[in-house]
């Protein structure tokens, strides 16, 4: 899949139809399950912000032939049946949020006036506006559907605000919708119910989302004790008692989001990643941590800070019952990227490697409860956080096609008042998708950030590491003389 967003999707225009689910008359209640912490963050930003911010996500894929209208109404309606998170939005007021459900099977599929686009740049134009308007927090429903139809091809797109996917998500999202669709297409007709019951057979339990939002909020009790919050006290005193920031300039004030800015590039190819990836091994690490001290190594080289505190995405899908759900089901984790005074980066990758396992040591403790228990030791100081996000798109279920099908992750571009990272990996290589403001200053930062980042990669690739046993006995005599353990 690759990631991207609405200003870089170099989508081949054609005739371009919306298709939204219109809920019935007094179809829709009030719920008592609130909304999960990381939806209720998002709420709190969009209602500070208000409508026309939307960060919304989208995954699009492209089939040959001709497109079958009757068959993707009827496979959207039976894909939105499946996920109850579908089924839900929220009443943004001044003292809080509140859930609201619809009845789903009285909602029917309505399509837009087709429109005919002439160029990539008026289709981009297009959808952006309108899965702003429509993928937005604060109303309801908060996505919606979109066709792009062409002589031989056609693109199917779904498109949701954030509060209701994660990344992971759109994963399975993708490849229900396509299968769903693709084997009612198949059907001589869609009146057989035996046989539609069929093609959904063979989907797996979607899980409940909602169920998820209804245990977390449950499960919030005090933590005041426990020993995991130590570690993200003292991530906090690092970051000066708030969230992470870009240790560089970007030409904003905290809190002051400009436009946003975006860059979206190939870091390294399949086989250079390949490289990467043994490179990293070697070391004792992961091509993600790799890339993070790799991220380290070049604000070192103009900052002259050897640490880089971030955070970074976790999806909490272990538990088989959130597996196939689609929803916002990721938690936030803490990780130190320190550089070693030599600048060596093995070394540096062994001591990024061993924050990355103690932050998954952290799993398990939400960002609610860390919160509620530091209380005043930390403030919000900025709208966006400092955070990477790596995928490894190859081990994701549903994925082998995805060159095939023109898969794509797209996302909103919208306002920031920081950088955050998307790191995607692919049979294509290692992509990296860059959200930062859009200022003079934040253009000048980001093109020197990220060419020197590319120009660390490739030459790692190019000279290799120190074999692991001879930085197993370094980072063994530096424990030992700081008189801290080795992780």
């Amino acid at each position: 899949m690759h990631v991207t967003s609405i200003d870089r999707y170099g989508l081949e225009p054609g005739v371009v139809t919306e298709w939204s689910l219109q809920p019935a008359d007094d179809a829709v209640t009030e719920s008592a399950i609130p909304p999960s912490y990381n939806q209720h963050f998002h709420l709190e930003t969009a209602r500070t912000h208000g409508v026309g911010r939307s960060v919304w996500m989208a995954a699009a894929f492209d089939l040959p032939g001709q497109l079958n209208r009757p068959a993707l109404d009827v496979a959207l309606r039976l894909f939105i049946s499946r996920h109850d998170t579908l089924h839900t939005g929220f009443e943004v007021g001044e003292f809080g949020a509140v859930r609201m459900d619809l009845d789903h099977a009285t909602a029917t599929i309505v399509t837009s006036e087709p429109m005919t686009t002439a160029t990539t740049a008026e289709l981009r134009s297009h959808l952006k506006k309108r899965f702003t308007e429509v993928c937005d927090p604060l109303t309801f429903p908060a996505y919606t559907f979109a066709t792009v139809e062409r002589a031989e091809h056609y693109t199917v797109l779904s498109a949701f605000d954030h509060t209701l996917v994660d990344g992971y998500s759109l994963v399975i999202a993708l490849g229900e919708l396509r299968q769903i669709y693709e084997g009612l297409n198949a059907l001589p007709t869609l009146d057989d119910a035996s046989a539609v019951a069929d093609v959904m057979s063979h989907l797996g339990d979607p899980g409940s989302f909602v169920r998820y939002c209804e245990l977390e909020a449950d499960g919030l009790v005090p933590i005041e004790n426990d020993p995991r919050l130590r570690e993200w006290e003292r991530f906090y005193e690092i970051c000066g008692g708030t969230s992470p920031s870009f240790p560089l300039d970007l030409g904003v004030e905290a809190g002051h989001p400009a436009p946003q800015g975006a860059d979206v590039r190939v870091l390294l190819d399949a086989e250079r990643t390949a490289e990467f990836d043994s490179i990293c091994t070697a070391a004792g690490g992961s091509v993600f941590t790799g890339v993070l001290t790799a991220m380290g190594m070049t604000t070192e080289s103009t900052t002259g800070k050897s640490t880089l505190p971030l955070q970074f995405p976790l999806h909490i899908r272990k538990d088989p019952r959130w597996a196939d759900a689609i929803g916002w089901l990721t938690t936030s984790a803490p990780i130190t990227v320190r550089v070693t005074p030599d600048g060596d980066f093995g070394a540096s990758l062994a001591h990024t490697h061993a924050s990355f396992r103690v932050a998954l040591t952290l799993e398990g403790l939400t960002m609610a409860q860390v919160r509620d228990a530091l209380g005043e030791k930390i403030r919000r100081t900025r709208t966006d956080v400092f955070m990477v996000s790596y995928i490894d798109y190859r081990r994701l279920p549903g994925t082998d096609d995805h060159d095939e099908l023109n898969a794509h992750h797209i996302s909103n571009v919208t306002v920031a008042d920081d950088a955050q990272f998307w790191i995607s990996r692919t049979n294509r290589g290692l992509s990296l998708r860059s959200r930062f403001p859009d200022t003079d200053v934040a253009n000048v930062t980001m093109v020197n950030f990220l060419t020197e980042l590319d120009r660390i990669l490739h030459d790692i690739c190019k000279r290799g590491v120190t074999p692991i046993g001879s930085l197993t006995e370094q980072l063994r005599d530096s424990a030992i003389g700081a008189g801290t353990p080795l992780i």
